[in-house]
């Protein structure tokens, strides 16, 4: 991983050179362009003065000085920069020459572009751009800034026009045709079929107006909350040891100072809560059909007031069928962003706001997903939450004392509080799990009972013609060594090294082995059978199918070698001086008798202890003393060992063995205690977790304090979104009811 880490890294840095190298190439293209240019391009004519007069703005903001020499600049535009760490510097180029567009010069740009210039010492400023005309320019920033103007300010009357005939006609003077005057004076709208927009009026929001423009909020406390996990999840490193304390108290603080941001009501004097202006205006409601510049098959429908306003309708408005396109409205637009507040007679923000109180649910929802997302995480890392809150209670409230308990009344009577550290030294037994594998009990010692009854384990009556089959010595084998030095030598002969220990042990699975006497075998496996408490009759039929599979034994019959298929041919191919009297076996053939005979065994024995089972008594009193380690070895039969012991016969001898006196085991637990109380029997108990170190107990305490803050998320949230959602649903159905009766705004529903 830190190899891929290492690689990432040095792309990144290798990619930065790179780019670096070819954004510096291009500027001293840029500046070999321009000095070419200055040297070579002929003069075209010499600037006007209002055409300096027009440039002044764009010159003086950087310090440039132009020329009075115009020249032709032709080429294709390109714009290019660089970005570093959220910095961005961008060079506007024409034929590779660094080039300054004052006003909307910008939009003229095409594939190739024609210019005239005027050269400063960092760059050529354009005058003249394909369609482009400087002065034109200047005068179409000074019609759009005296209508912003006018907009903010709500001053009554028209708008002024952008279009530079209409614009012209009213500079000038133009008379309007008789025509157009008797339209207009039998059709008031006339008009503002051409376009025209009307203010009426100016006014600042209702209270109710400011509301739905900020909403609720809620973005600042969910901020609070990622930086409150990623403080407590830095606080769990190792690697923070030394800051660990500082890391837990910021997370802390910042918790709590997400919870107040949570709760608390935004201030009525905050800014963003200052009333705007609102201007009631009036014009023909066009919808226009706007394609994307950049893909032209994404298109986008606007809503226009005339040619000079967008209307932002609330989206439910939108969408309702009652707004009228291509009629005269009035509508009461935010200066800000266009955005409608009033929209004819019934068409009210504010009217809404009193009689169908919104009701917020996205900040709830947000919340809840962070939750989910930390207690998951927490989840992740800490598979045992509850030990880390014990060793996060001790050190908040029990220090660093243990308490030592001696015998099994002092802890009865007193004991240890969850989170704090005992010791407990005395002697005590293993616990039986009723619920062990393959329905055989298990013996637990990470469960020990303190000074109680020993249990009590019948004996299983198995009988020793069934014991006898899992005896080791129950098929007699030796090993075949003429057959075996035969598949040495042939190892040698085909190269093999004497040291070889994978071809020695490839060679050993090849070894046969002699079993003799397996007549006798056989009468053992026929008595197991005919015993009334031995084999079952389907376990028998197994067994005696599985052997003459696995032996695959041939009888000689008119000098043909013919197979072995039942199990009385086996018995009498097998007999004393008969043809297989002495089997040879393979490693394998072995192996695959001998498991079946301990499947056969097995399968008698646990059904002995389906019977036994229920005759076990338990043991009682004392206490119970858990771990998530041993706390005393288990009992194993002499001669044993523990790991040896996995057949249900063998596990039950074990459970014996942990109901002798013998099976009492001194033990020494200390460690910190998770978890007391009592069984259904009344008896009590203690989990300890000796692995718990006092020197986590920061990192604990930063563990439980990351779930608590996650589960509270979670419960709060979770309860909130569902009650919101479910009253914001009911507020839609009855809003769009409302909706639904509501006349159309059009020339017939003015103010």
């Amino acid at each position: 991983m830190d190899t891929v880490l290492i690689v990432l890294k040095l792309g990144l840095v290798l990619y930065g050179i790179y780019s670096f190298i070819t954004y510096m190439s291009r500027r001293s293209e840029n500046r070999n362009a321009l000095k070419d240019f200055r040297s070579s391009s002929p003069v075209l004519r010499s600037i006007t003065d209002e055409e300096k007069s027009a440039l002044q703005p764009f010159l003086m903001g950087q310090g440039l000085v132009i020329g009075d020499n115009v020249h032709e600049l032709d080429g294709a535009f390109v714009r290019h920069g660089l970005q570093t760490q959220g910095a961005t510097t961008l060079h506007d180029t024409l034929g590779d020459v660094d080039v300054l567009l004052p006003y909307d010069a910008l939009h003229y740009v095409e594939a190739y572009n024609e210019a005239q210039v005027v050269l400063s010492g960092k760059c050529a400023v354009v005058i003249r751009l394909n369609g482009f005309e400087l002065l034109e320019g200047r005068a179409r920033a000074q019609r759009q800034q005296a209508q912003d103007q006018q907009w903010q300010r709500g001053e009554l009357g028209a708008l002024p026009s952008l279009d530079e005939t209409v614009a012209a006609e009213v500079a000038t003077g133009v008379v309007v045709p008789e025509a157009a005057v008797a339209s207009i004076a039998t059709d008031p709208n006339a008009r503002y079929q051409r376009g025209e927009v009307d203010i009426l009026s100016q006014r600042t929001e209702t209270p109710e107006e400011v509301e739905s423009r900020i909403g609720r909020g809620g973005w600042a406390s969910a901020f609070a909350w990622l930086l409150a996990f990623v403080l407590l999840w830095v606080a769990t490193w190792d690697a923070t040891r030394a800051a660990r304390i500082y890391l837990l108290g910021a997370g802390l603080l910042a918790g709590l100072w997400a919870v107040w941001l949570f709760v608390r009501k935004p201030p009525a004097t905050a800014p963003e809560r200052e009333p705007q202006p609102v201007n009631r205006v009036r014009g023909m409601l066009n919808q226009i059909s706007v394609t994307n510049a950049g893909n032209t098959s994404v298109q986008s429908v606007g809503l226009f007031i005339g040619d000079k306003l967008s209307l932002v309708l609330p989206s439910h408005w939108r969408n309702a069928a009652a707004v009228a396109h291509g009629e005269v409205i009035e509508a009461e637009l935010r200066t800000s962003d266009y955005s409608a507040v009033g929209f004819g007679p019934k068409w009210s923000v504010s009217d809404e706001w009193r009689r169908f109180q919104p009701v917020y649910w996205g900040r709830h929802l947000l919340h809840l997903i962070i939750g989910l997302l930390a207690a998951s995480a927490v989840a992740l890392s800490v598979p045992d939450l509850r030990s880390e809150a014990a060793l996060a209670a001790q050190w908040v409230m029990n220090g660093s004392g243990t308490t030592a308990y001696a015998d099994v009344g002092q802890l009865a009577d007193n004991p240890p509080p969850w989170g704090s550290r005992a010791r407990m030294a005395g002697e005590g037994r293993c616990e039986i799990d009723l619920s062990g594998r393959a329905g055989v009990p298990a013996t637990d010692c990470t469960l020990v009972r303190w000074d109680g009854t020993a249990p009590v384990v019948p004996a299983l009556d198995i009988p020793q013609t069934v014991l006898a089959l899992a005896s080791p010595h129950f098929i007699r084998v030796s090993e075949d060594y003429t057959m075996s030095s035969l598949i040495e030598v042939q190892r040698l002969l085909q190269g093999g090294r004497v040291d070889d220990r994978l071809a020695a042990y490839s060679a050993r699975e090849r070894t046969l082995w002699i079993a003799r006497g397996f007549d006798q075998s056989v009468a053992a496996i026929e008595a197991a059978c005919k015993d009334a408490d031995g084999l079952s009759p389907s376990a028998c039929e197994s067994l005696q199918r599985d052997l003459v599979r696995t032996i695959d034994a041939t009888v000689d019959k008119d000098g043909v070698d013919m197979p072995v298929i039942t199990w009385q041919a086996l018995a009498a191919s097998v007999a004393t001086g008969q043809e297989n009297a002495s089997l040879r076996l393979s490693q394998q053939q072995l192996a695959s008798v001998r498991r079946a005979l301990q499947q056969a065994v097995d399968s008698t024995v646990a059904a002995k202890i389906e019977t036994a089972r229920t005759a076990i008594v338990p043991a009682k009193g004392g206490v119970l003393l858990a771990s998530a380690t041993r706390i005393v070895d288990m009992p194993a039969q002499p001669g044993k060992a523990e790991d040896g012991e996995s057949t249900p016969l063998a596990r039950w001898t074990r459970l014996q063995l942990n109901a002798t006196p013998d099976s009492l085991k001194p033990f020494t637990l200390e460690g910190l205690v998770t978890a007391s109380g009592k069984d259904t029997t009344g008896t009590p108990w203690v989990r300890v977790d000796p692995s718990l170190d006092a020197s986590r107990m920061t990192a604990a305490g930063a563990h439980a304090l990351w779930w608590l803050f996650a589960a509270g998320l979670l419960l709060v949230n979770g309860v909130l979104f569902a009650l919101r959602w479910t009253q914001d649903s009911r507020r839609r159905d009855r809003l769009e009811a409302d909706i639904a009766t509501r006349p159309a705004p059009g020339t017939s529903g003015l103010f």
